[in-house]
């Protein structure tokens, strides 16, 4: 009698799991997904698999997965395809490359049902405690259960909705290459809907970069759609105007002391240096806060922070070059409908 009851109230999810040469990681993804426990018959396990040349789309089949191909389009097109067919009242997204706990889908619904006005619930991205020092200085590998807030943003590495209010917003932006997850938020926001973090929704993230220049490579990309997605006050992108401000400004800093050594212009380079550095620190001081018992990896922190400003303005440069291309060819499209 006590089997059936979950059964007999527990709402139909379709957990959808986007993935690009996920082999190595796709298993563990399915199998964590099957110790929430959440009653089979009202289970989905939806894998998208995007343009994979591994066994991605094999080992997610044999895990009893449906897996749905597809090979054009960026990420907001993947997330889409599995917007579109699944056949869950909820839908939750969970990266191939991440985990999730035993209280993931139990939480997060419990939220969703509880308060209309609860548009999405998602939880914090760890890093593998297993993982290199770059892994760990992107993230914590730990976190205290039970608690919930309110956040402006969610990641859609757990991002858990109603299926209804994501085809409603038209699904994720298809023409952004990142950041599809922070304009999906804003726009339900938008909608007077509030995004919940809980804790017992986090995942761990096995796929974080394990080296510096990953970072690097990694946040040019994430960078260069930051423009299209920034919030009312975006305190990343403020710090990576700092970032790139000071960084432009030192080799004429530099060259001035060299040219002309004295005190006004030594301090005017050191001021610049130290205002270089000034995101590099918040970001270590955020991760340290975040957990603090990483107190010892303050040196590295600041090394990948460097790296994560370094790599992100480049990519807002690019941006920023790109919407500015974009406006002349506009310009000149309707210059030239005058004739």
């Amino acid at each position: 009698m006590n089997s059936a009851h979950p059964r007999s109230t527990s709402p139909y999810v379709s957990v959808i799991i986007p993935a690009h040469n996920e082999e190595r990681y796709i298993g563990k993804c399915i199998e964590s997904v099957r110790k929430t426990k959440w009653p089979r018959e009202m289970l989905e396990l939806l894998v998208v698999d995007h343009s994979s040349t591994d066994r991605t789309a094999e080992l997610a089949h044999a895990a009893g997965a449906r897996v749905l191909p597809i090979s054009t389009g960026k990420i907001g097109s993947v997330r889409n395809a599995g917007l579109a067919t699944a056949k869950g009242e909820f839908v939750a997204y969970v990266d191939g490359d991440c985990s999730v706990p035993a209280t993931w889908l139990q939480t997060a619904i419990r939220l969703l049902v509880s308060d209309d006005s609860i548009g999405a619930v998602g939880g914090p991205c760890l890093s593998s405690a297993e993982g290199t020092w770059v892994e760990r200085s992107l993230a914590p590998s730990a976190t205290g259960p039970g608690y919930v807030r309110h956040v402006k943003t969610i990641a859609t590495s757990s991002f858990i909705a109603r299926a209804s209010l994501l085809r409603h917003e038209g699904g994720f932006d298809e023409d952004l290459v990142s950041g599809e997850d922070d304009d999906m938020s804003n726009r339900i926001r938008s909608r007077g809907l509030a995004l919940l973090s809980a804790s017992d929704c986090h995942i761990v993230h096995h796929g974080y970069p394990k080296t510096w220049w990953n970072v690097l490579k990694k946040e040019i990309w994430h960078g260069s759609h930051h423009i299209e997605v920034r919030t009312e006050f975006d305190l990343t992108l403020i710090l990576t105007f700092l970032f790139l401000t000071a960084s432009a400004a030192a080799p004429v800093l530099i060259a001035a002391a060299l040219l002309n050594p004295g005190f006004k212009s030594l301090s005017a380079l050191g001021a610049d240096l130290v205002l270089q550095f000034v995101p590099p620190l918040l970001f270590a001081a955020k991760r340290i806060r975040q957990s603090p018992r990483d107190w010892h990896m303050a040196i590295p922190l600041l090394a990948v922070g460097y790296a994560y400003f370094a790599g992100h303005g480049f990519g807002v440069l690019t941006n920023l070059w790109r919407r500015a291309i974009a406006r002349v060819q506009r310009s000149s499209t309707t210059s030239g409908s005058d004739y």
